[in-house]
């Protein structure tokens, strides 16, 4: 789900290195797979015959709309190679064709030629807030949707939580530092390529693009504690991955609590615990291309 082209954590450089990342987001894109299924149902409609998934990393909404809504077409478009390859893996496991584009949702010309003619649903899944300018990549998607076409967009939400208030171990608030880090980390990445953050909220953002019908659906993710088996594996994986990602952004004190805490080998590893849990809120805005 690449804007643009991404580096690693320990680089110079503050921007996400997506290649590296590409077995987390099969595993991820895997066991989302019902999820997707979800969305896609309530995002296509009836006369949807063209769709693309922009920014679409492992692809998950591409392979949920190519699987579940008769006689579509639709397209899978990242700005990284790597996701492209990644994708084409999962069509030759999954046996569903998955035609492939490599495009930037900065470069309205590449973008177009991706969807290739006027577009009934485009889907753009966490990658719009890494653009250089969200409301000007806004507006390449709303010309390329067909009168009455909806554009859907995965942004905002709450980050997940995983950990109890008080661990017993490194000062409190961890998990809430950690979350700031990965603000810290976006803000520094659009700083690197002469980018600035969305003054506004997206409902907004939507409406300058020349949309209408704007609306927001929300998914609260709740599992109680305490977590076990892929559930426990999920918040032991995000956790270790965000830690890594935003290391440069954290307090000596907080890499080294971190360290302990997802340690398999030490006294303090979360997957020992039994008071983990999982609570956050998937937040997706659509709107609609006046016909």
């Amino acid at each position: 789900m690449a804007a643009h082209r991404h580096g690693h954590g320990h680089d110079d450089t503050a921007a996400f290195d997506f290649a590296a990342a590409a077995p987390r987001f099969r595993a991820r894109a895997d066991a989302e797979t019902d999820r997707y299924r979800r969305l896609a149902a309530a995002l296509a409609g009836p006369r949807t015959r063209t769709a693309a998934d922009i920014g679409c990393g492992a692809a998950s909404m591409a392979f949920a709309l190519a699987e579940t809504v008769p006689g579509i077409r639709v397209t899978a478009v990242d700005a990284e190679p790597a996701m492209l390859d990644l994708v084409r893996d999962r069509a030759a496991e999954r046996g569903t064709p998955m035609p492939t584009a490599l495009a930037s949702v900065d470069d309205p010309a590449a973008l177009a030629a991706a969807v290739d003619g006027p577009a009934d649903l485009l889907w753009a899944g966490h990658v719009l807030h890494h653009a250089a300018d969200p409301q000007a990549a806004l507006a390449n998607l709303a010309a390329l949707l067909a009168p009455g076409g909806r554009l859907a967009i995965g942004e905002g939400g709450i980050a997940p939580q995983f950990l109890p208030a008080n661990l017993g171990t490194g000062r409190p608030g961890l998990e809430l530092r950690l979350i700031e880090a990965g603000a810290r980390r976006l803000a520094a990445e659009l700083a690197e390529h002469g980018g600035t953050p969305l003054p506004y909220g997206w409902n907004l953002a939507l409406e300058h693009a020349g949309l209408a019908d704007v609306a927001t659906l929300n998914e609260l993710v709740a599992t109680p504690a305490p977590l076990t088996g892929p559930d426990l594996e999920h918040a032991l994986a995000s956790l270790a991955t965000r830690t890594e990602w935003f290391d440069r952004y954290l307090t000596a004190e907080d890499r080294d609590t971190w360290a302990r805490l997802l340690d398999p080998e030490g006294p303090d590893w979360l997957g020992r615990r039994r008071d983990l849990h999982h609570l956050g809120v998937d937040t997706v805005y659509t709107a609609v291309r006046p016909a």
